[in-house]
């Protein structure tokens, strides 16, 4: 008869043993799970940065021939460098006190009439009173 106390120790070792291994092949097939999902999040991010900046890469090349017209030029040239057309005369304005106003003029305020200011102006009176 073979003796089974013998064999008992070898197998419950071969079992432990093989119950670690496949403990170990789990832990490193969920780690890979793991890191291949980062992955696939960091593509689907660039992605997205690729999307983003083709749309700005239209909307720059849209502009650049938007500036290219002889409209564009023209006004450019008038407006932001201060260039003048052959014959043009350039006419600069300045402020009695040398400097703009900050002042914001509204364009629903309905301006005061002439006869007002006569009257300030030879009477210094700054309003009519009317008696009833």
């Amino acid at each position: 008869m073979i003796d089974r106390g013998r064999w008992q120790l070898p197998r419950r070792a071969l079992a432990v043993g093989t119950g670690l291994v496949s403990l170990y092949l789990v832990l490193i097939t969920g780690q890979q799970a793991v890191q291949a999902y980062r992955y696939n999040q960091q593509v689907d991010d660039v992605h997205q940065q690729i999307i983003s900046l083709r749309t700005q890469n239209l909307q720059l090349q849209a502009e650049l021939s938007r500036g290219r017209s002889d409209e564009d030029v023209e006004r450019i040239a008038r407006e932001e460098l201060g260039l003048v057309k052959p014959g043009d005369h350039a006419i600069a304005l300045t402020w009695p006190d040398g400097e703009p106003t900050d002042e914001i003029v509204d364009p629903t305020s309905r301006p005061e009439p002439n006869w007002r200011g006569w009257l300030r102006l030879f009477f210094d009176v700054d309003s009519v009173t009317h008696a009833p």
